[in-house]
């Protein structure tokens, strides 16, 4: 009996956590706007020159948790199969872009020192179109 109860609190917080989770995405898509599309793959591109500067040994200033976060989330984005199959039209490239966005939303200071140090405007990257 008392493993029964302590099976259904789990699962309980599990669901709790779930429930959190997709509400916190589900406030995140409600901000997605169509007309940020072109700055979003600007800083998919931004990003994979990021990460072979970093590869490459020419740029050093970058916590390795931002070159995860941005890797995992690129390697997200560039799978045909993840969470909602990119095959789904329009859904499928939501988690994505969702995926995307809190990545970039957590590197955005790394990503700008980037812009700095490559000499490149982060305003097409960051500032609303």
């Amino acid at each position: 009996m008392a493993m029964g109860r302590t099976r259904a609190a789990l699962l309980g917080g599990g669901a709790l956590g779930m429930a959190w989770r997709g509400a916190a995405l589900a406030q995140h898509l409600r901000r997605v706007d169509p007309r940020r599309l072109p700055q979003l793959i600007g800083r998919v591109g931004l990003t994979a020159r990021l990460l072979r500067d970093v590869a490459r040994g020419r740029y050093r200033r970058v916590p390795w948790k931002t070159i995860g976060a941005l890797g995992g989330a690129l390697a997200y984005f560039l799978m045909p199969l993840d969470a909602v199959p990119d095959l789904v039209p329009l859904t499928g490239f939501l988690d994505d872009a969702v995926v995307l966005g809190l990545a970039f939303g957590a590197a955005e200071a790394d990503l700008r020192a980037y812009c700095e140090w490559r000499g490149v405007d982060p305003t097409p990257y960051f500032d609303a179109p």
